[in-house]
């Protein structure tokens, strides 16, 4: 995901600097005793031989750094968490996906299933400051090559987590499933999947990856049971913001469907209207074109709403991110807005043109909604054709 505002990005590392330099000064020697929160990252670049870190603070309460329920509790805004990001330290290895018995791999996935943070001690090599790539940006943590690694504490892992460890028998989809039902979040089953921790046929898996095959492997479950539940028969408007995304979802009466648009407003001047992606009743047959894992992880929150109300709907969700949310932190972000908008004073109206009209007032930039919209579109269509055959 590109950034929004090339400058608000070096403004941010500007201002962290004298912490950046300070973290890489006190690592530089080689030998670090750390404290991971516990986490970890998997590169997707060069696949199937990537780069697996993990990620450690030189202070102690390093969790903070890693952990979206505590900032969204929180109220931490972008430029808070951007830099929690870039004043982290990914100390990485190179290995083949399949590399899941390297004992340095070993043991930065046997600690990313510990409960609360893990103190260890590393020995690392190349140290470097955080770089900003801007076509596809992410802030980055200061970087080391990992020689080697020693876990130092007993730590404890909840039992649900241990379960699907050392069930070997126990498929990648079941175990996502059942950590889930077992309230354990989206962020750390997805590291337990990315570090190879569960499933038959045990690999690592890039980090980006493993997340958004958590969303659409929980929001499946959800499907199975709410295509059998009782059609909504009226129009619903929420709408929202979380850190600079406007989030504004329409329940359209009848059968499941889903469509997520987005608008980006880089500044008055740049508005881009991106291509949305969508699925019907029975669902889609391939990995979304245009919006990758923010669909995934909005339809989630959806899927979890409807699972709430006992009920399906057609739902149209339009994200729109504005200057504010200047560089991307991952997709927690639109999964905790989409829910957080899901809590949020619902609207109802008794047809689609109110709810649309309605929508419309919402949404920064409503400009050819009707005409963007798979779902508007073929809702009016089938209208159409009722009409005709009454």
């Amino acid at each position: 995901m590109k950034i929004t505002n090339v400058n608000s990005v070096y403004n941010e590392l500007r201002r962290n600097i004298p912490e950046i330099y300070k973290i890489v000064s006190r690592i530089r020697n080689g030998d670090v005793s750390a404290f991971t929160p516990p986490s970890a990252f998997v590169g997707e670049y060069n696949y199937p031989k990537i780069h697996v870190g993990m990620l450690v603070s030189p202070e102690r309460n390093s969790i903070v750094h890693d952990s979206p329920k505590y900032w969204v509790q929180n109220n931490y805004d972008v430029s808070r968490i951007f830099s929690l990001r870039s004043t982290i330290v990914n100390a990485s290895k190179a290995v083949s996906v399949q590399d899941i018995h390297n004992p340095i791999t070993e043991k930065i996935s046997f600690s990313i299933l510990s409960k609360e943070e893990v103190d260890v001690s590393m020995k690392l090599a190349s140290v470097g400051a955080p770089k900003a790539n801007f076509s596809e940006f992410r802030p980055n943590a200061v970087s080391a090559t990992l020689d080697s690694l020693d876990i130092n504490d007993n730590f404890k892992i909840d039992k649900p987590v241990e379960k699907v460890y050392y069930d070997s028998d126990l498929k990648a989809d079941e175990g996502i499933k059942f950590l889930y039902e077992n309230n354990v979040d989206e962020n750390k089953i997805s590291k337990m999947l990315s570090l190879g921790t569960m499933g038959v046929k045990r690999k690592l898996v890039p980090t980006k990856w493993s997340i958004t095959a958590v969303d659409q492997s929980v929001g499946e479950k959800f499907l199975d049971r709410i295509r059998l539940y009782e059609k909504g028969d009226d129009y619903i408007v929420k709408s929202g913001s979380f850190l600079g995304n406007l989030f504004t979802i329409v329940f359209m009466k009848g059968c499941w469907s889903f469509e997520l648009l987005e608008t980006w407003n880089r500044d008055a001047n740049n508005v881009m209207m991106g291509k949305g992606d969508y699925e019907f009743y029975w669902g889609r047959k391939s990995y979304v074109d245009n919006t990758a894992g923010a669909y995934y992880a909005i339809r989630l929150a959806v899927l979890e709403e409807l699972e709430e109300m006992k009920k399906q709907y057609s739902v149209l969700v339009v994200r729109e991110i504005t200057p504010e949310y200047f560089a991307p932190l991952g997709v927690w972000v639109v999964r905790e807005g989409a829910r957080k908008t899901l809590q949020s004073q619902q609207h109802g109206f008794s047809s689609l043109d109110e709810a649309i009209n309605a929508a419309k007032k919402r949404i920064l930039f409503p400009q050819g909604l009707e005409s963007r919209s798979k779902l508007i579109k073929s809702y009016n269509n089938q209208t159409r054709l009722t009409d005709l055959s009454n």
